[in-house]
């Protein structure tokens, strides 16, 4: 019995760290980042700091918000981050910042990738299973040359996708460090 459990640990163990280079999906496999902060601050603080961050990291409020309303706690944003991948320059996405009392919850989703080479393209669960065909691919070919360029192929495609989860998640720390902190 101790066996057949460490064998299923280390199976749970192994699929959980395969799985970076992935983009996170909801239920709908469109690709999405979420928080959430409970900072000891009225909605109307929340708000202000809210907007003072947008101002700070986007530079022009006007060209970024797209919805705003204060009586919801509510603000959306569609903008752009670098990321320093190999496939994409950039990264446009919609951010939500829903702000309660005490507490807002972040959502990023819509992400497109955008590249001088070709069209935006939106990011989402074909992105993911690219990868792991590349996986495969790397496991099952036999020839040594095919088998190193499926495997450069493979760290190219994580490296693009781990770059643009590092930018979304730079932000929501960023907005979390911003929202959390005392008013100034």
């Amino acid at each position: 019995m101790k066996h057949l459990i460490l064998i299923l640990f280390l199976f749970v163990c192994q699929k959980g760290y395969s799985q970076t280079g992935l983009l996170p999906l909801d239920a709908e496999k469109n690709v999405f980042y979420s928080d959430s902060g409970k900072p000891n601050k009225s909605k109307s603080e929340i708000f202000k700091q809210a907007q003072n961050w947008i101002s700070k990291t986007f530079g022009n409020y006007e060209n970024a918000v797209t919805f705003e309303d204060p009586q919801l706690g509510k603000l959306i944003l569609t903008s752009y981050a670098p990321v320093s991948g190999i496939a994409y320059e950039y990264v446009r996405f919609d951010l939500t910042i829903e702000c309660k009392e005490e507490q807002y919850n972040v959502r990023i989703d819509k992400l497109d990738g955008i590249s001088t080479t070709h069209s935006p393209s939106r990011l989402g669960a074909k992105d993911n299973n690219a990868i792991m065909e590349k996986e495969v691919a790397v496991k099952t070919e036999q020839s040594k040359k095919k088998r190193a360029e499926a495997e450069a192929a493979l760290r190219n495609a994580k490296a693009d996708m781990e770059s643009i989860n590092n930018a979304m998640y730079k932000l929501m720390s960023d907005l979390k460090l911003s929202l959390t902190q005392p008013a100034e």
